[in-house]
């Protein structure tokens, strides 16, 4: 008996289950009220529902229409759908960011200044924060630089964006370093694209659903029909993913984009970066260009590994170059709400970690200092955003810089 295609594509459901994915319903007219009419639905039932803790599981249902407003031109109508929204999920930081753009465009000044405020400070997300900047009367940082010859007559740090960077995090960094150090710090960007991943565990997942999803009858038919050779799907996970989704396709499209993104945001979690080879990539970029007072600094987002661990928050070559990566920093890494503000702190006190052995000095043992080696995240935490009085000495003689002496806690 052929199986029909709803119980095939619960079953892809089922075999992906380890992804955070949510399928959409399947829509089979193109009238709008065909797709307005269940969203809007389904976004009040959340709305009306007396039990929060309820309500707050299924809050992305409010956010699907919230969208599908903000994609029609509508958005003062998704003003009270997106309040109903933040009372279940406040720390959501994009909605506040619509929700400020609103206020500002009935002229209610003051709480769009608020909620934009709140925006910038906290998010961790790019996009958000790009929403709100005209609200604070502030402008987005310009694409950096491509790395360039620069001889500098003194010690300057050079930082390297490697992958895709949050520039105005990048810029933040930038400013901390100079009031603290004193030193000129310059930011570019890389000439060419980065490495690929050196380990993932995208293939693992894959592997996973491989054999069931293909044993699927309408499958079979599918690929029967595009005279797609089953063999390439077993070696080759891209085509599998773009195989699957093109099946989808046939279905609902709205879940086939939904897979589509979801097996692309398990890819990059999943991916990891080995220090050397970033390593190896920044050395030779820099190559052209660099003379003895570069101060080199790789800032990623790639989750970064050395031989025989599961990761570093950073690795550093004494008296080369050092790479960063603020992967492990983030709020939604770590399951905790976003928070701006402390991201930068821990990115600025790696780099006060990893900027003491780029320039040759051992490791501190003092427990008030940000050189100390952190065993965890919760270490990396408690460290202060200075130097102690030694390590300080050290580097001001090493640099012949005068470090600004900050506020103890």
């Amino acid at each position: 008996m052929k199986m029909p295609k709803l119980q095939v594509f619960c079953m892809v459901l089922l075999a992906c289950c380890a992804l955070p994915f949510v399928a959409a319903a399947f829509n089979t007219g193109d009238a709008v009220n065909a797709v307005e009419t269940p969203l809007k639905a389904a976004a009040e039932s959340v709305m009306t529902n007396p039990n929060n803790v309820i309500a707050g599981s299924d809050v992305s249902l409010i956010w699907k229409y919230v969208d599908y407003l903000w994609t029609n031109d509508r958005q003062l109508e998704a003003k009270k759908y997106i309040e109903s929204g933040l009372a279940l999920a406040p720390f959501n930081y994009l909605y506040q960011a619509k929700l400020a753009l609103i206020l500002a465009k009935q002229d209610s000044n003051a709480a769009a200044i608020d909620r934009a405020r709140i925006v910038y400070e906290k998010s961790e997300d790019p996009e958000p924060v790009k929403l709100v900047l005209n609200i604070l009367g502030k402008k987005d940082v310009a694409p950096f630089k491509p790395i360039e010859k620069i001889d500098f007559a003194s010690p300057t740090v050079v930082l390297v964006a490697i992958g895709k960077v949050d520039r105005i995090l990048l810029k933040e960094l930038q400013q901390k370093i100079t009031d603290y150090l004193g030193l000129e710090v310059v930011v570019f960007s890389e000439l060419s694209n980065p490495p690929e991943a050196d380990r993932s565990l995208f293939t693992s997942e894959i592997n996973k659903m491989r054999s069931s999803i293909l044993a699927l009858p309408d499958v079979g038919a599918y690929l029967r029909t595009k005279k797609i050779n089953v063999s390439q799907l077993k070696v080759d996970n891209e085509l599998f993913v773009q195989t699957l989704t093109q099946f989808l396709e046939q279905n609902n499209s709205t879940a086939a984009e939904d897979f589509k993104k979801n097996m692309a945001l398990a890819k990059t979690r999943a991916q990891q970066w080995k220090y050397d080879t970033l390593r190896d990539y920044l050395i030779e970029m820099a190559k052209p260009f660099r003379n003895k007072n570069w101060l080199l600094v790789g800032i990623t987002e790639y989750d970064l590994y050395i031989e025989n661990t599961n990761f570093v928050f950073a690795g550093t070559n004494p008296h080369a170059q050092a790479i960063i990566s603020y992967k492990r920093f983030t709020g939604d890494f770590n399951n905790e709400p976003q928070n701006r503000k402390r991201l930068v702190s821990r990115l600025f006190k790696q780099f006060l970690s990893v900027f003491g052995l780029l320039n040759g000095m051992v490791r501190c043992s003092f427990p008030e200092c940000a050189r100390v080696f952190p065993k965890t995240l919760a270490e990396h935490d408690e460290k202060p955003e200075y130097l102690c009085n030694e390590c300080r000495q050290t580097l001001e003689k090493l640099l012949k810089i005068s470090i600004r002496t900050p506020t103890r806690r």
